[in-house]
């Protein structure tokens, strides 16, 4: 487990060590094991819906809440978890290239009114050491209209950069501040990685205001 407090956010991951947070017996343990009692964790479908955590009747993948000491979180295992706030509101958000190809950073931002100081903060992910891609999601980047740059070529095969355009889109939207947790989730054996084989096991990344 890694914990963070930046002013009043608090923002902790899990690590394999702690077990699979996909588990709900497993994760209930853990949180009472950090002194808390529940958390909100939307209906994931790499989807770009982000909804406030009081109203979570379909599928998600992020959160908003402007409540103080409501933990809400997302489940990743290669997928960015990005905690987003102007220390007023908070947004959690799980972004694979799905979800920030069809706009989930934008959507979660609609949440702030004023787009001043905000914070954002990318849990360990996949990087592109490791993303190796094909020509399908090359097709998919052109559909989308996302930049070219954001590929690299190595040995006759692509690789692409989910941090670099998570950190645009953050730049564009307003964001100043980024903390990005330089671990690539394939390369480093302390958290799950869905391309290491970890198909049912996911890591927790939560945040609260306090």
């Amino acid at each position: 487990m890694k914990k963070y407090n930046f002013k009043n956010l608090n923002v902790i991951y899990t690590e394999k060590e702690d077990g699979n947070m996909k588990d709900e017996n497993i994760r209930n343990r853990f949180l009472k094991s950090i002194d808390l009692k529940y958390i909100y964790l939307p209906k994931q479908n790499h989807t770009n819906i982000v909804a406030p955590f009081v109203n979570m009747s379909g599928e998600a993948d992020g959160l908003y809440t402007d409540l103080k000491n409501i933990p809400i979180g997302v489940l990743t295992a290669d997928c960015m978890a990005v905690v987003i706030t102007d220390f007023k509101g908070l947004v959690v958000l799980h972004a694979g290239w799905k979800g920030l190809f069809s706009g989930i950073i934008e959507n979660g931002t609609k949440y702030f009114k004023e787009k001043k100081n905000l914070f954002a903060f990318i849990s360990p992910s996949i990087k592109s050491c490791c993303f190796e891609v094909r020509k399908d999601f090359i097709e998919k980047m052109k559909e989308f209209n996302i930049d070219e740059k954001y590929l690299i070529k190595k040995n006759g095969k692509f690789y692409f950069s989910l941090q670099d355009l998570a950190i645009d889109k953050l730049k564009k939207e307003g964001v100043k501040d980024i903390h990005l947790e330089d671990i690539c989730s394939k390369c480093d054996n302390r958290v799950y990685s869905f391309r290491n084989g970890d198909i049912e096991n996911r890591i927790l990344t939560l945040a609260y205001l306090s």
